[in-house]
């Protein structure tokens, strides 16, 4: 993503207003929430960590309908192909790597 994201912050001043960088700057208190409970186990902050997600999914579907309307869209239809009966199962590995394929990709895209 280029800069370092441990930087973002939400202005003082922050309404509520959807934007990117109060996105980005969610996302980075949760990954700093993440790594604390990761690190310590102290899980008073998860319930923290919950509610920036939801606000941080919120906020993408407020600046970015359309893309969020497509992984809706892709989400409803593997549960579709997850529930056939004739559906191709895949071993850990393959569903791990098809995972770390999705997350670099997304990782390559802007906010």
């Amino acid at each position: 993503m280029g800069a370092d994201r441990r930087g973002s912050k939400i202005p003082a001043d922050y309404e509520g207003t959807a934007t990117p960088e109060a996105h980005r700057a969610c996302e980075v208190i949760q990954e700093r929430i993440r790594e604390h409970l990761i690190a310590t186990n102290d899980m008073r902050l998860f319930g923290l960590q919950q509610l920036l997600g939801q606000a941080s999914l919120r906020m993408e579907q407020v600046q970015w309908p359309e893309e969020y309307e497509r992984m809706t869209r892709e989400i409803e239809e593997a549960l579709r192909e997850a529930d056939d009966p004739n559906a191709k199962s895949y071993t850990h590995e393959e569903v791990m790597q098809a995972m770390q394929a999705r997350i670099d990709q997304a990782r390559d895209k802007p906010c």
